[in-house]
């Protein structure tokens, strides 16, 4: 993907109900997306006699006649009981700093990797989301470089002082029923635990580990030539991901031809931490449906935003379409209320409330029609980062909390 891509559309609404019944949080997402087949992703392709990655981005990102990238849509969110400073005010910049990936600061793979904590302590080619705080120095300088020590590390994150982050994935979780979990602190670690998806190791000349079973699959992969004339399987019913019900040992006999393209990305029951969140996804033809849900207690708080009637959290959302990193649309912080009305300020968006209903053990058994909507604008970032915001022109009413993204945004009226 070239650095200088941008959606052709600026703004997306997200359409969100939420509910509780005292012992789990459900999550109903809705927003438009015309474009099919956000439910591939990272394929290997055998092509002109070698195997080939096709990653990134989805066809519909550009119009290059020839694509070889296929990403799913995702939908994310950030989760904050009050305690990561700056949050509430300036939502997911918080997180991007010069030098992570897909900015033009991207820090380079040696210097990473040369790194005594990023590198060599947790084995990291590239720097990902992080906390500002996790740095020395001012608590909005966020110098990756100068990371704190793994001690006051600890410590930040047995206070609460890290971002939860649930994240619906179209591919990777959505074909067991599940979300991915992860959170961010000094870098965007997963949760403690199997996640959804892993690597199947593969070379151009030896081809994958796995394929498709060819008694479900025919010829044992998917067809890339058909899938770029639009001929994808259908989203939820379809076979598309290596779910182990569908998936065997790779057969050069019966899945090397031309065009023969298999899921990079194996598909899995999570367990431990990683496996709070279930969710399910319907693409309408139009929109994405999406429902999450988890327990409000969880088994592993070190990890995980811990939930309680009656109380208000913050909550900011993102939507990634046909591309990964920093290609995507991303919100505001809402506050969230648990069955309260969370109080509203001119410089924030307008809050929600996780309505109280029924006993629901998943989001299925939730009458989302008899909840109220909120509707809430994303918007494409581009390459703007918290270390261009804290030393640009509004940086001393940015590190003083003098203000929010809403209103920089001129959204305080709204």
């Amino acid at each position: 993907m070239t650095d200088n891509w941008m959606p052709a559309e600026q703004e997306k609404q997200l359409r969100t109900r939420v509910a509780h019944d005292r012992e789990r949080l459900h999550f109903q997402f809705r927003w438009d997306q015309p474009d099919p087949g956000g439910w591939i992703h990272d394929m290997l392709v055998y092509h002109e006699g070698e195997w080939q990655q096709f990653a990134d981005p989805s066809p519909w990102v550009n119009d290059n006649d020839e694509h070889t990238g296929f990403y799913e849509d995702r939908l994310s969110f950030f989760l904050d009981d009050g305690s990561v400073r700056g949050f509430e005010e300036f939502a997911g910049w918080l997180t991007a700093h010069e030098g992570m990936r897909s900015l033009p600061s991207a820090a380079s793979v040696a210097d990473v990797e040369s790194h005594p904590h990023y590198g060599d302590r947790l084995g990291k080619s590239d720097i990902r989301k992080f906390l500002p705080q996790a740095c020395a120095g001012e608590w909005w300088e966020g110098d990756w470089q100068e990371v704190r020590s793994p001690g006051e590390l600890r410590a930040m994150k047995a206070r609460g002082e890290f971002l939860d982050l649930p994240m619906w994935r179209a591919h990777r979780s959505d074909p067991v029923g599940y979300g991915t979990d992860a959170h961010v602190l000094d870098y965007r670690h997963a949760d403690d635990g199997r996640r959804t998806y892993t690597s199947q190791e593969w070379t151009s000349d030896g081809g994958p580990e796995l394929m498709f079973d060819p008694d479900v699959v025919d010829g044992g992969a998917l067809d890339y030539h058909a899938i770029s004339a639009g001929e994808f399987p259908a989203q939820g019913s379809g076979t598309y991901a290596l779910t182990p019900d569908v998936t065997v040992s790779f057969d050069p006999s019966v899945a090397e031809w031309e065009g023969a393209m298999i899921p990079r990305r194996p598909i899995r029951e999570p367990a431990g931490s990683a496996a709070d969140w279930t969710a399910s996804g319907t693409w309408t033809g139009d929109e994405w449906v999406v429902t999450m849900s988890r327990p409000l207690v969880t088994d592993d708080p070190s990890d995980t935003t811990q939930l309680s009637p009656g109380e208000t959290y913050l909550w900011a959302p993102a939507i990634h379409h046909g591309a990964g990193k920093r290609w995507h649309w991303a919100g505001y912080t809402h506050r969230l209320g648990l069955g309260a009305t969370p109080e509203r300020t001119a410089d924030l968006p307008p809050p929600l409330v996780a309505h109280e209903v029924e006993s629901a053990a998943t989001a299925a058994d939730v009458d989302w029609a008899r909840l109220p909507v909120h509707t809430t604008p994303l918007i494409f970032p581009g390459i703007e980062s918290w270390t261009d915001l804290v030393n640009g022109q509004h940086a001393t009413a940015i590190r003083n909390l003098e203000t929010t993204m809403w209103k920089l945004h001129g959204r305080a009226d709204e």
